[in-house]
């Protein structure tokens, strides 16, 4: 077992408590967008219809996580939740895709570390 993943084990181990993994499925979006920051309805159509950030929501999304602050979060229409989305790393390559994410949900915090992410 190299150094990384006796981190990561511990990390698991320690951070995630008896939690299992969970799925959740929606759009990786920006922070701003979705808790409405510059948008009334949680998504990108503001700025899109403005061409303010862009002109679709992979550029919406980037412009607002690299140039006004925003994180990557989760918007899952079917529980109803935002969630916070770690690593950052990991969700930034899927930025205003649908997509299912494999990962240990903290409740509390509303933050889905991801441990699988893929395009729906």
């Amino acid at each position: 077992m190299n150094l990384f993943s006796a981190i990561w084990a511990v990390v698991l181990l320690f951070g995630a408590g008896s939690s299992s993994p969970q799925v959740f499925e929606g759009e990786v979006t920006d922070s701003q967008c979705a808790f409405n920051v510059h948008s009334h309805n949680s998504s990108h159509e503001d700025m899109i219809r403005t061409n303010t950030m862009g002109s679709t929501p992979e550029e919406c999304a980037l412009t607002c996580v690299r140039h006004r602050n925003g994180k990557y979060v989760l918007i899952d229409p079917t529980k109803k939740k935002i969630l916070r989305l770690e690593p950052q790393s990991s969700a930034g390559e899927f930025a205003g895709r649908k997509v299912r994410v494999r990962g240990l949900y903290d409740k509390e915090t509303d933050l889905l570390k991801i441990l699988e992410i893929k395009p729906l």
